[in-house]
């Protein structure tokens, strides 16, 4: 058989997605530069690598000339690192677009996910070609030589190959290889990254080392790691930076640790600070001290202050004494002026309000020390990961403990961030109830850190800092977004009316809608030229404040509940929430005042109505017409509280569906554009009654003031407005489905959020 061979070095492309997982935010993908630096050494081959994360800093993003290269010619092996789960969507994609432009390139993948999943990647139709389990230089080379002699390999697995001796095996790091991202990289990040060592034995249940295969420890020598240092100093000037080791676990050999921290602390290494992930059961006083000496700040995977549940999570050691050696390295590490932090994981399966309590009060008592602390809190939710322990063995948890995982591929749908943390840890404690709990036990913690936080050293601002991240992360605006993106999902998956009664009763969704709503209502106000002096202002503030504005939207829309826009009620646009100003602007221009009786047109889901009900108090009275019959039962639901309300289900505008006698009332609004009052109205009203609705011209529209005379109308013209028109009845809706079809808006794509990593 003719066998086609290259004249010429094959091209390889490696590409980091700019991912959203425990590497965001830093500098340096090691994991590529070391990748590129051993494939070129054992076969040659001209590599780029590609850092998008970095790219955007550079300009708009061209995959056609990236993937083209320098000279346009593009590439024979792309490569591109799926190294955590939330990758996949974008890892998937960018592939999908090379094989567009390129479909004799060989594409393939590797990382974490890469690991986790492999036939995610190798099946019909996918524009992968290899995917590569665990550590890949070894995998990468057998692919580059494939391409080199003629027969790339297609449909494959490759791997696991590990690299057993990191410094014989390892060429030296070549960070040229991130040349063109040197002038901006401070722009992008303040934390440079490298890695000393591979691997951690240690089986943690939520963890997805193990998905790598080998996890055995492997470290260079001390005399390798310290060269690895200062190669990367002379390529970034690390003076302003600090750097994390990134290492799975740092320094499992005691005396390889000792001996690196000496030689560390005697160099002249010029990070700002080093960051590195450790056990908190490995760290003795002297290493401490040698810790304190070197410069460096500890992360340690706490993971729970309650010992059932660090059993429950795998955290192998002595867990009797686990909790207790916590608070010593703390007293060691203040009297060393040593910083770290710890990381404890909140509704890790089999996680009962109970242990929740246990762990916020041992919390407590490590971080409020009288004397001080050198420490700070990470908190995270579980988040299911793929490969992990828990992952394999999913069923034990459920049947143990009555654990729910409510989508355990996550990764395959838009809203990664949320859904990877979507999980009931036990039977008794929900999703929405650990967030409460959450919030509740261990927000009030990480407010009080800053002022029991008494480290002196180098980078002080940078740990205060990351206590500002994580106390920001318990605001409102964080909790909300979780809440929101919640209950979307209720509908998403069919389940409306569960989302419905949830929603109604949830106390921690009452109280951040509240604190999100305040500006909003402060810019309302304003829109409405409704001065803080006059008579309305006070009771319009009063009732949009007190009225639960995201009980009135779908429950995809809670996000939206809190902002002064109009919100549609349905897909057909025709109904909606309107802006929060342009109620208060038409209840201030109609005089509603205590006592008033008004006739609301068109209340949609009664938002308006339950405004109203706030303003009149129940001497007053409102009559609200709705034609939708879905939107006025919702309204009835909503109402029912208010006695002084009635819902009807009508025309607005039939003479027919006006309160008998309508002389009773003396006010009348509209929550859509009418063209003309209806003729009947003047003998429907007494004199003195107003009537405050938007009328159309054309394409315009604009507020009118109608006072009722003796004989005939006054108008008044306020303003041009725009609103949903008057519409027919609607079809009577059908029988709701078992399930509905999941919403295209569940692709949304939050902001990620993003903490110091710390050991597991």
């Amino acid at each position: 058989m003719l066998v086609r061979t290259r004249s010429i070095a094959p091209r390889v492309l490696l590409i980091w997605p700019g991912t959203e997982g425990a590497a965001a935010g830093n500098f340096g993908v090691p994991q590529l530069v070391g990748l590129a630096t051993y494939v070129r050494a054992k076969t040659g081959a001209h590599i780029d690598v590609i850092d998008l994360g970095c790219e955007r800093a550079l300009g708009p993003i061209s995959l056609p000339t990236l993937f083209g290269g320098a000279d346009g010619k593009g590439y024979d092996v792309i490569g591109f690192s799926c190294y955590a789960s939330y990758d996949w969507l974008k890892v998937q994609a960018l592939a999908e677009v090379a094989r567009s432009l390129y479909p004799d390139a060989l594409i393939c993948s590797g990382g974490y996910h890469a690991s986790a999943r492999p036939t995610e990647f190798i099946h019909e139709g996918s524009p992968f070609d290899a995917v590569v389990v665990g550590e890949g230089e070894k995998p990468l080379v057998v692919l580059v030589e494939s391409v080199r002699g003629g027969e790339p390999l297609r449909g494959v697995i490759l791997g696991p190959d590990p690299i057993e001796d990191l410094d014989a095996e390892l060429p030296e790091t070549d960070w040229s290889y991130l040349d063109r991202y040197r002038s901006v990289a401070r722009r992008f990040a303040s934390q440079a990254e490298v890695y000393l060592s591979r691997g951690c034995p240690f089986d943690c249940a939520f963890c997805m080392e193990r998905a790598k295969r080998e996890v055995s420890w492997r470290g260079f020598s001390v005399d390798r790691a310290m060269a690895e240092l200062e190669r990367l100093d002379s390529f970034l000037d690390l003076s302003s930076w600090t750097v994390y080791f990134a290492d799975a676990l740092f320094g499992m050999r005691s005396s390889w640790r000792k001996a690196f921290l000496e030689r560390l602390a005697a160099s002249k290494f010029r990070s700002r600070k080093n960051w590195l992930l450790i056990r908190v059961d490995m760290v003795d006083d002297e290493d401490l001290r040698l810790f304190g000496a070197a410069n460096c700040g500890l992360g340690f995977g706490l993971e729970s202050g309650d010992p059932t549940m660090l059993a429950t999570a795998r955290k192998a050691g002595r867990l009797d004494t686990y909790l207790d050696r916590m608070k010593h390295v703390a007293v060691r590490a203040r009297e060393l002026d040593v910083p770290w932090g710890a990381n404890v994981i909140c509704g890790h399966p089999g996680e009962t309000e109970a242990s929740m309590r246990t762990s916020a009060a041992y919390l407590r008592e490590l971080f409020l020390d009288p004397r001080g602390t050198t420490g700070f809190l990470s908190i995270d939710p579980f988040r299911l990961y793929p490969g992990s322990p828990i992952d394999a063995d999913r069923g034990f948890y459920e049947n143990t403990y009555g654990t729910r995982f409510h989508r355990p591929d996550w990764w395959h749908d838009g809203d990664q961030e949320f859904l990877s943390e979507w999980v009931d840890p036990s039977r008794g404690l929900s999703y929405r109830r650990r967030a409460e709990l959450q919030a509740e036990l261990l927000g009030p913690l990480l407010k009080s850190i800053p002022e029991h936080f008494v480290y002196q050293g180098g980078a002080t601002s940078y740990f205060k800092r990351a206590i500002e991240d994580q106390i920001d992360g318990f605001g409102a605006s964080t909790r909300f977004h979780y809440a929101n993106r919640y209950y979307a999902w209720q509908k998403y998956l069919g389940a409306r009316q569960r989302g419905d009664a949830e929603r109604a009763d949830d106390e921690a969704l009452r109280e951040v809608s509240a604190q999100m709503r305040e500006p909003a209502i402060a810019a309302a106000m304003a829109t409405a030229e409704i001065a803080p002096g006059s008579s309305a202002f006070a009771p319009m503030v009063t009732a949009l404040r007190a009225v639960r504005r995201e009980l009135f939207v779908p429950l995809d829309a809670i996000a939206q509940s809190v902002l002064d826009r109009a919100v549609a009620l349905d897909a057909s646009n025709l109904a909606t929430v309107s802006a929060m100003h342009a109620y208060a602007r038409t209840f201030a221009q109609a005089g509603v005042t205590r006592g008033s009786r008004v006739i609301d047109l068109g209340c949609g889901t009664g938002y308006g109505a339950a405004l109203l009900a706030e303003l009149i108090g129940p001497g007053g009275r409102v009559h609200a017409v709705e034609i939708d019959p879905v939107l006025a039962s919702r309204a009835r639901e909503l109402l029912a509280a208010h006695p002084q309300v009635e819902i009807v289900t009508g025309n607005a505008l039939a003479e027919a569906c006006w309160p008998v006698p309508s002389d009773d009332f003396d006010i009348v609004v509209a929550g859509f554009a009418l063209k003309a009052l209806p003729t009947w109205l003047e003998a429907r009203l007494a004199p003195g009654s107003v009537v405050v609705v938007p009328l159309q011209t054309g394409d315009t529209q604009e507020l009118v003031r109608f006072v009722r005379q003796e004989f005939g109308w006054q108008r008044t013209d306020l303003g041009a407005v725009r609103y949903v028109t008057a519409r027919e009845a609607p079809p009577a809706p059908p029988a709701p489905a078992e399930r509905a079809t999941i919403a295209s808006s569940r692709t949304e794509t939050p902001p990620a959020r993003r903490s110091l990593a710390i050991a597991r």
